[in-house]
């Protein structure tokens, strides 16, 4: 029975491992996903559709008539930042509703939605008559897009749940599980909205991408400085940005040491992207900086690649 055990976990974790090496088209690396591109564009489909729904019964208005030069300015912005993307490809297509909720989302694939909340004059962040402002939050949700966050993250708790049913299998027979509605996760509860919950490496990493998604787009990338640190000095509720983890400020300043690279790529939009394998973590960044400081030396920025890396259509389907 021990042998059987011992068997049954083993292939499990070897059928797992294979079945998630995945593309990340962002770092070139491997990644463990176990979705395909497709199934990204499909999933996205449907977390759209059940949140439209929602909004139907709550009578939220999206898209409305009178928002049409809105959604317009959104659609523009949208199409100019997922172009230079590492995923241009995608039916990236933008909502507007007209909620006072602080917040934009996009639910993989490309279908993003973003709440009129987040220009209101008085609880609001962005600047409504500023498109580099709004470009920094579109930016920063087409990265979670093209790093495939939402995907992973659902790799991630589908594994753990598997593994439990397995290993409930091996030890007890006809022991069973049920996952429940993977989806269900990333609904906040009470509001049934979408509200996927980010690791704090995600956040870093969609903020790092999206500053230079927006400035080869044409958007200014210091607006994306600007937000957080106006940011940090706000609060919400679950549903608002200001609830996102990590910390606006501490969000700021991450992106304060990326400035220099993204303007020279605003300026010269030709500049190829750096090389987002050797970006490094927010921990080793302020480590580097600490050891830096003690030998009285300034601060030097992460290494441009030595070879150009230009957002690549994705590989065929074959290739994942």
């Amino acid at each position: 029975m021990k042998r059987l055990r011992t068997a049954i976990l083993v292939n499990f974790l070897l059928w797992t491992g294979f079945l998630g090496c995945a593309h990340d088209y962002v770092t070139g690396k491997s990644s463990y996903n176990w979705f395909k591109l497709d199934d990204d564009v499909k999933l996205g489909k449907q977390v759209l559709g059940a949140q439209l729904q929602a909004f139907e019964k709550k009578k939220v208005p999206v898209d409305e008539s009178g928002d049409k030069a809105m959604l317009q300015r959104l659609q523009t912005i949208v199409n100019r930042i997922s172009k230079v993307s590492h995923l241009p490809d995608l039916p990236y297509e933008v909502h507007l509703a007209d909620a006072p909720i602080v917040n934009a989302w996009a639910a993989p694939g490309g279908k993003i939605m973003v709440y009129s909340g987040l220009w209101d004059p008085k609880k609001g962040l962005v600047n409504q008559e500023s498109d580099d402002e709004i470009a920094a939050v579109l930016a920063h949700e087409i990265s979670h897009v093209t790093a495939r966050h939402v995907t992973e993250s659902l790799t991630k708790n589908m594994t753990i749940m598997l593994a439990g049913q397995v290993a409930a299998s091996a030890i007890t027979a006809g022991a069973s599980a049920t996952g429940g509605n993977l989806f269900g996760q990333f609904f906040s509860a009470g509001y049934n909205i979408y509200a996927p919950s980010y690791s704090r490496k995600n956040e870093y990493e969609a903020d790092r991408i999206g500053l230079f998604y927006m400035a080869k787009a044409g958007y200014d990338p210091r607006a994306a400085v600007a937000l957080w640190k106006r940011a940090a000095q706000k609060r919400g509720d679950a549903t608002s940005i200001f609830a996102s983890h990590p910390s606006s400020g501490a969000r700021a300043k991450d992106l304060e040491r990326y400035l220099p690279q993204a303007l020279e790529i605003y300026q010269d939009p030709q500049k190829p992207y750096p090389d987002f394998r050797k970006l490094p973590e927010k921990g080793k960044v302020k480590a580097q900086a600490q050891a830096q400081a003690v030998k009285g030396a300034p601060e030097s920025r992460p290494a441009a690649p030595s070879k150009p890396e230009n957002p690549a259509r994705p590989p065929a389907e074959s290739d994942l």
